[in-house]
């Protein structure tokens, strides 16, 4: 008698969501944030999202009918002004109507120094331990790529859940049983990507950028160091020749480009040395918008990391 109720039990909940469904304003800027915000939404609306594609936020830029966009939504999800620098002056002079949520300060996350590019020495990764920011709101000189911890990723879906519930009350019920529901989700993905990562741990390899250390400390992976601490812009030969020095002295296996930039940078640095060369992909890139998007994320990162690493 139980099996059948179960699928009835969800089609009540769809419909409901149907039914109910009031929010059409919720406005995301990138993708990983922009698919745990439709998770936790359902099937009341679906929210916007302002950096599509295979673009970046270092180099992003608003259009104006993204800026109305923005102007005219009840509420904006973001980072934080330090990560998307693009929102400038946005938030400040946007109508008094428009909840602005940081997940940073909203979920009160434990922050990581931003590592400087080049080589780092075995005991700054011993260091390189996540700080509460104690109620202070100048995140500069911390990495902003939170969302690649797990751990985090529960805290951003409840104040998500939060937070909509707060501009709509309405729909608070499925705001609250989508978020158990990705969070249970999340506890899964957690196990699968422990397990698959142990053959990678202690195998050293370089970034192209600081944008993984969220999830290197998260699954214990041995990152030696990134390539330039701004991806879009150029290396000095002195700073590839020491990135060089580093993938001989300690055998790097791997050199990681991402595909939002040019791999030029990574093409020199490997010249000479026996490393391979992967990719990461820390946004999305080339990954649907949607509430399956952030799964997918960070399943393609473990199975990037295993691919290059463990060969």
């Amino acid at each position: 008698m139980s099996k059948p109720v179960l699928p009835f039990l969800c089609f009540l909940i769809v419909a409901a969501s149907a039914i109910t469904a009031q929010a059409k304003d919720v406005v995301v800027t990138v993708k990983p944030l922009h698919s745990l915000v439709q998770g936790v939404m359902g099937g009341t609306a679906k929210a916007q999202l302002l950096v599509k594609g295979a673009a970046t936020p270092h180099s992003f830029a608003l259009r104006p009918s993204q800026v109305r966009l923005v102007q005219n939504a009840d509420i904006l999800f973001y980072i934080d002004e330090t990560f998307e620098t693009f929102l400038g002056n946005l938030i400040a002079s946007t109508p008094s109507g428009l909840t602005t949520v940081s997940v940073v300060e909203e979920a009160q996350l434990p922050l990581l120094d931003l590592r400087d590019g080049g080589a780092w020495e075995a005991e700054d990764h011993d260091d390189h331990k996540p700080h509460a920011h104690e109620g202070e709101h100048d995140h500069q000189g911390k990495n902003m790529h939170v969302w690649l911890d797990t751990d985090n990723a529960r805290r951003i879906i409840a104040a998500i859940a939060r937070k909509l519930s707060a501009v709509y009350p309405e729909n608070k019920e499925i705001y609250d049983e989508n978020a158990r529901r990705l969070i249970s989700r999340l506890d899964q993905l957690d196990i699968e990507i422990t397990q698959k990562l142990v053959p990678a741990k202690d195998k050293p390899f370089i970034v192209l950028h600081d944008a993984y250390p969220y999830f290197e400390e998260k699954y214990d992976l041995n990152n030696v160091g990134s390539i330039t601490l701004e991806p879009g812009m150029p290396a000095s030969m002195g700073h590839l020749r020491d990135i060089r020095q580093k993938i001989g002295d300690l055998g790097a296996v791997c050199i990681f480009r991402e595909p939002q930039f040019n791999d030029r940078l990574v093409r020199t640095a490997a010249e000479g040395s026996i490393a391979r060369t992967g990719t990461l992909d820390p946004l999305g890139a080339g990954l649907q918008e949607g509430p399956d998007l952030y799964v997918e994320l960070m399943q393609n990162l473990a199975n990037d990391f295993i691919q290059c690493l463990v060969k």
